[in-house]
């Protein structure tokens, strides 16, 4: 039997897709942007990768992080789902404070991660079950995120997702866009459910917000000249730090409610994208670069007032 490179727990028959939001975009230096995405598109899709976070990135604000599925699921046991609501509360603040040092945060996050290895190691949660937590879950992709992924696909873009979430879930997800184990161009660092006979034996915890950056860098992959970096926290911005790219747009989708981390945001990300991201701007960016059109519905909304700066730069 062929051992799959991206391993699912079955099937996301309840595929869910955000709507089209009202979306807001800060352009943080209009003149460099301008200069990153004329190089960009000179070098074209053989030059081009993608660099992504996947919790509340790839999946949206309405969403609860893969993580989140067990805690809050009506079907994972209760005392699980207390321990894991008591870890969340106490870590997420911490990790989510820019003002802790990496070295202290680095210990608190490998700290958190082991109580929440151990929470579901001793839940015994098998593969079905998972599976239909998953489906019973209100996880929603970004809208547009699908034809971006299978316009990727399609002309062979690296895709590297990073993320501190669950690879099966994330998985079993991008499968249900396009067949990933044969996407050769896809990568995923992120952490580990490992089962042995159909029941969940361990978790490999590998993946925080301050070691993506470290495992990038050493994954040995040989990274493009051009990057399309996407986040939705400061840290994400980083992801990319040691690895050298001459060429980088990176976008930042910020929630709403913190819209008072503009300032933060703005300062890091070339484009930030307020409310609900969709993803229309990296669906317009990477169009450019490969040459092709964008839909006659796609082109609408992107001719709206919206996005007159943005359109000015290309």
């Amino acid at each position: 039997m062929q051992i799959q490179r991206f391993p699912t727990l079955g099937e996301w028959t309840e595929k869910k897709t955000n709507t089209f939001q009202q979306e807001k975009l800060i352009i943080k230096n209009p003149e460099e942007l301008k200069s990153k995405i004329q190089k960009m598109i000179s070098e074209g899709v053989k030059q081009l990768q993608i660099v992504t976070d996947f919790d509340q990135t790839i999946s949206s604000f309405l969403s609860p992080a893969t993580f989140s599925l067990f805690r809050m699921s009506q079907l994972s046991p209760q005392d699980f789902k207390n321990k894991m609501q008591s870890y969340y509360d106490y870590y997420v603040p911490i990790e989510k404070d820019q003002s802790i040092k990496i070295e202290e945060k680095n210990k608190y996050m490998h700290e958190w991660y082991q109580k929440v290895s151990e929470a579901f190691h001793e839940a015994k949660f098998t593969k079905s079950l998972s599976c239909q937590i998953l489906n019973t879950s209100h996880i929603y992709l970004r809208y547009l995120f699908e034809p971006f992924f299978n316009k990727c696909v399609e002309e062979h873009v690296p895709f590297h997702i990073v993320s501190g979430g669950l690879d099966r879930v994330i998985n079993t997800i991008l499968q249900s866009i396009h067949e990933i184990d044969t996407y050769d161009e896809m990568t995923l660092h992120t952490n580990q459910m490992l089962f042995q006979n159909d029941i969940l034996e361990k978790m490999e915890m590998l993946v925080t917000a301050t070691t993506k950056a470290k495992i990038l860098e050493t994954s040995g992959i040989q990274f493009r000249n051009n990057t399309i970096l996407l986040g939705d926290l400061p840290s994400d911005f980083y992801m990319t730090k040691f690895l050298n790219i001459p060429n980088q747009v990176s976008i930042g989708f910020l929630t709403q409610d913190h819209a008072y981390q503009l300032e933060e945001y703005n300062k890091l990300y070339d484009i930030t994208i307020i409310g609900d991201p969709s993803f229309l701007v990296p669906l317009v960016l990477l169009s450019k670069v490969i040459g092709y059109p964008l839909t006659e519905e796609q082109t609408q909304l992107f001719n709206s007032q919206n996005y007159d700066e943005l359109r000015g730069l290309f």
